[in-house]
């Protein structure tokens, strides 16, 4: 399951799905490396084609989502929020926008991308194989699934990299 989530992401096509971030990104999506800044950040909102805002969301990792926390607008409002929902879990926003945060999108990289728009297929049926190792006493769990998927709508997708802070 982490193996497909991390492709989802990351992954190279080749052995493993084409990961969101190999996808090519429509021109004037990339914004290359930016500072962290309000400015930055609705910079990336602007360069969203209208048509892609409703089911896109911001993707980042827990530590670059903690950096943006803390900012705040000209007005001195907060940009990103966590609420408590009803299930009691974290819901993050970030200039009005779901945050989906995963710690397979490297430090300081962010993007933005309707996850309706990655197709990922399977055959519905994971080969698992069990065993003891009787030198040892360990029960061992071998699990085989074919997966493969791709980015089929790249409209969405806006990706940018934080300026490293020293």
């Amino acid at each position: 399951t982490y193996a497909i989530e991390n492709a989802v992401i990351n992954g190279t096509g080749s052995g493993q799905p084409t990961g969101i971030l190999v996808a090519t990104i429509p021109t004037g999506q990339d914004l290359g490396t930016v500072d962290l800044s309000y400015a930055a950040l609705a910079q990336a909102e602007g360069v969203l084609p209208v048509e892609y805002e409703t089911g896109a969301k911001w993707c980042m990792n827990k530590k670059t989502f903690g950096k943006v926390l803390g900012m705040t607008d000209l007005q001195g409002q907060p940009i990103a929020r966590v609420n408590y929902g009803v299930a009691g879990k974290p819901e993050r926003t970030l200039l009005g926008r779901d945050v989906v945060v995963s710690p397979y999108v490297a430090d300081d990289k962010a993007f933005i991308f309707d996850f309706a728009d990655y197709v990922l297929n399977t055959i519905y049926d994971m080969g698992i194989s069990k065993k003891q190792d009787w030198d040892t006493e360990d029960l061992l769990t071998k699990a085989v699934m074919s997966v493969d998927g791709k980015v089929v709508d790249k409209g969405s997708l806006v990706t940018f990299d934080i300026e490293p802070t020293v």
